[in-house]
């Protein structure tokens, strides 16, 4: 299955443990970029230095901070969790799909396995 990376942002939200089962449950490795927050640190999750400079396809980056999209690298998805970020002058990083919340993430990234 998929190597699903995780900024702290994301991995701190409150339900992430309950959400993120349901993606190592399925077969899908899960990595924490930086420290394991403590709610996570039970169960079989990895702490990761960094991004890979070339992950195999089918790699998702999740985020709650849209400046981890700009850490794209080629073949992997990136998603952003919670609301649009405001309005500004400055351009922001692109991510590849947006999530209300971490439910739905985990969700469309089972979905887009099966339907592609």
């Amino acid at each position: 299955m998929s190597d699903i990376y995780l900024d702290p942002t994301a991995a701190a939200l409150a339900d992430a443990a309950a959400q993120l089962r349901h993606l190592t449950d399925t077969g899908h490795r899960v990595l924490v970029l930086g420290d394991l927050p403590d709610s996570l640190a039970d169960l079989t999750f990895v702490s990761a230095a960094s991004l890979p400079a070339a992950p195999p396809a089918g790699t998702w980056l999740i985020t709650a901070d849209p400046e981890y999209c700009a850490e794209r690298r080629p073949t992997m998805q990136t998603m952003m969790i919670g609301p649009k970020p405001a309005p500004s002058p400055r351009p922001a990083p692109r991510c590849d799909t947006e999530a209300r919340d971490l439910a739905h993430a985990v969700l469309e990234i089972l979905r887009h396995e099966v339907m592609g």
